[in-house]
């Protein structure tokens, strides 16, 4: 999906990174609540955390504001104060940066005082708020169009800010409100479909039409709020793009953004993939990301350690990304100090990091993320309601990806990450993995067919362009001739196994002799395979077979006492050997492809990890980079900072206990351009034991980490 976008070039806000979201969705029908809202207390805590920059509630999902506005309705326990000024202005005078927050979509206010407004829950024809504590208004509806943008209008004539943060702007869910029913008549002549099917054109028309509207009203709230105040910073929460097809939101309209955001709760491989992957989407650098002091959002007293928030923010800064802290305010206004001294304690070990700049990572391998494939073919034929729970979701593809994240990492591969967006970067990359990427539109399917004709090396696997993004299920893979194999059916059993025919699959899962593909683990009750959501089978026509299908012994059926169609009674061991292929190479133009249809990736077995790192080393090269010798929980990146004659390199011992004990790393590192490489200089965390030159002219770095991050400059000739 192509998103126009503007240049932006590097603002204010974006220079102080040591930054914190005052979170404050306080409801005013307790006269206690925000009794003791101090804005000038608050902004001397934030100073004395060493905080250079503060996010400031303007509107919150409440839908109260913090000022006296002629829009909407302001707090009713503030008793018409401007706290919102007495806040900017507070920290404004302690040399802090500010930025305003104003909640989209989520406006319990709005939602209830114009109840024409809400988004519909297409299953009850009821308000999506009905079931939860969030008003839920539709972005569809102009007359609520019109009221954010006056709101907006409000903030930034009002007030001397460095920026705007807009958040969640999303579908809840399937909205079947007046405005969207006749807006998707219109456009496209279909109705609102109530089940969803994504082999369905209708369904998938639908799914196009609600992204295309919501990269819409993104581009009017960003443009409105840059026409209002040229020059700061306009960005809006990418997270919600992250948590599945419901959102409709797009990664490709972080583009539109002066620089990405996105807040995120999930584990440090969620981290890895989003902050890689902020690298290519965002405008300017550094794109930013966000996480809470607390260990989530719904325990508003329980702690992260100083430790684990300073892992968080190291992580972001060894990827690129800037770091902001969100802290919520008890109910009647008070800052909680505890949450403040962990705050502060995590800033104050990131310090040494605190310039390292940004460049063009060095990266060898694109993962490519598909927001297309936020979804799971098991969906097919429910009720388009909405969610069982708010937030993300693990969708296949999404666990896929993060697998091969995570494989990378820890096998100190240099890696990217792409999307829909980003297919003009494809060539930059030695190789790109599409870890099962469950809906592919055309233009990404000839842009890859296109990258390994030109020397390009692919790896995918599972059900990689079967399906197109417009809903038609092919009988074939669209990029058969790439894969060099052609589809033949899916597997109807719980588990499938996959037979290595050449010495290298071989060592690489030894002493493993197969690897197995489950696809039910309750063995003891009855189990009926669904479309697209087993494995496919498939037989090659020019590639060559690496590894092949083998069954268990009987049908789909698990068995009895008295049906016999087992050979184990604990398992289903290895037993019909077929000439399906389950892993090929296929040279096609100047380049390669492997194609697995088993999701390598989204196993955690050491077999299944070893043997897709194998495949993806074959496919980098013998020459990558950079390489590295160390455990697999340090995590290596380079970038190339050519304006300043050097590479940066940046090592992380991920959440090391501290004090570190000293940890040595081997580092072998290749100039990506025709520059020579040079003197290495230790930075902040290590020690650079010996640096020498290799014959291929190789920077050899021997390191002892000291810290949990170590920071190295290697200078150009």
């Amino acid at each position: 999906m192509t998103v126009e976008a503007k240049p932006y070039a590097p603002t204010r806000y974006q220079q102080h990174a040591r930054r914190l979201l005052r979170d404050m969705h306080i409801p005013d029908w307790d006269p206690g609540f925000l009794a003791d809202y101090d804005p000038d207390r608050l902004a001397q805590q934030c100073a004395d955390a060493g905080l250079d920059a503060v996010m400031l509630y303007a509107k919150s999902h409440v839908g109260l504001c913090t000022y006296p506005t002629v829009v909407g309705k302001q707090h009713g326990n503030l008793g018409g104060r401007d706290v919102f000024k007495e806040l900017n202005d507070a920290c404004r005078a302690r040399g802090l940066s500010t930025m305003a927050y104003q909640s989209i979509t989520f406006d319990n206010w709005a939602a209830t005082a114009h109840p024409e407004w809400s988004q519909i829950d297409v299953s009850t024809g009821r308000p999506l708020h009905d079931r939860t504590r969030y008003g839920v208004c539709c972005p569809n509806n102009a007359d609520y169009r019109a009221y954010e943008l006056a709101i907006t209008e409000e903030i930034l004539t009002g007030y001397e800010v460095d920026g705007l943060w807009l958040d969640m702007i999303f579908f809840l869910a399937i909205c079947a409100c007046d405005a969207c029913r006749d807006r998707l008549r219109r456009e496209d002549g279909i109705e609102v479909p109530d089940v969803v099917d994504w082999t369905d054109p209708a369904w998938a028309t639908f799914q196009a039409a609600r992204r295309r509207w919501l990269n819409e009203w993104t581009r009017i709230l960003i443009d409105r709020a840059l026409e209002l105040r040229p020059g700061i910073a306009v960005t809006h929460n990418l997270a919600n793009a992250l948590s599945g097809w419901r959102c409709g939101q797009t990664l490709a309209s972080g583009k539109l953004d002066t620089y990405t955001s996105l807040d995120l709760y999930g584990d440090r491989f969620e981290h890895l993939v989003v902050n890689k992957l902020a690298q290519h989407l965002s405008r300017t650098q550094p794109a930013e990301l966000m996480v809470s002091v607390g260990i989530d959002l719904i325990d508003h007293v329980t702690l992260k350690s100083t430790a684990e928030l300073t892992s968080e923010g190291l992580a972001a800064t060894a990827t690129g990304s800037a770091f902001i802290v969100i802290d919520g305010i008890d109910p009647d206004g008070r800052e909680r100090p505890g949450n403040f001294q962990v705050i502060r304690d995590a800033f104050a070990a990131m310090a040494p990091y605190a310039d390292l700049g940004t460049g063009q990572p060095l990266e060898d391998i694109a993962i490519y993320l598909s927001d297309n494939s936020f979804m799971d073919f098991a969906d097919n034929g429910t009720p388009a309601g909405p969610p069982p729970r708010l937030g993300g979701t693990p969708f296949p593809h999404v666990q896929a990806a993060r697998g091969v994240a995570r494989a990378l990492a820890e096998a100190h591969i240099p890696f990217g990450v792409l999307s829909e967006s980003d297919l003009d970067l494809l060539p930059r990359f030695r190789a790109v993995a599409l870890p099962d990427v469950s809906r592919l539109t055309a233009q990404e399917v000839e842009a890859f067919r296109a990258y390994v004709a030109a020397g390009g090396r692919l790896y995918a696997s599972g059900y990689t362009s079967l399906v197109e993004a417009n809903g038609t299920r092919h009988e074939d893979f669209m990029l058969a001739d790439v894969f060099g194999v052609s589809f033949a059916g899916e597997e109807d059993r719980r588990v499938a196994f996959m037979t290595p025919q050449s010495d290298e699959i071989r060592g690489a899962i030894h002493p493993q002799e197969e690897i197995s593909e489950p696809y039910n683990a309750q063995w003891g009750v009855p189990y009926e395979p669904k479309p697209l959501r087993s494995s496919p089978r498939a037989n090659a026509t020019t590639a060559t077979t690496l590894a092949t299908l083998t069954l268990p012994y009987g049908g789909p059926a698990w068995g009895s006492v008295e049906d016999t169609s087992w050979a184990s009674i604990h398992s289903a061991p290895p037993w019909e050997r077929t000439g399906h292929s389950t892993l090929t190479r296929n040279e096609f133009g100047s380049g390669v492809a492997v194609y697995s249809t088993f999701v390598l990736e989204r196993s955690t077995v050491t077999a299944n990890r070893a043997l897709l790192t194998a495949i993806l080393r074959d496919l980098v090269g013998p020459t990558p980079t950079f390489a590295a010798e160390a455990r697999s929980n340090v995590w290596l990146n380079a970038y190339d900072q050519a304006d300043a004659d050097r590479i940066l390199l940046t090592i992380q011992n991920y959440g090391v206990e501290q004090p570190a004990p000293p940890e040595p790393v081997r580092v072998i590192l290749r100039s990506p351009s025709d520059r020579a490489l040079g003197t290495a200089t230790a930075g902040p965390g290590l020690r650079i034991v010996s640096a020498e030159t290799d014959d291929d002219g190789a920077a050899v770095l021997q390191i002892e980490l000291v810290d949990e991050l170590g920071v190295a400059y290697v200078e150009y000739v």
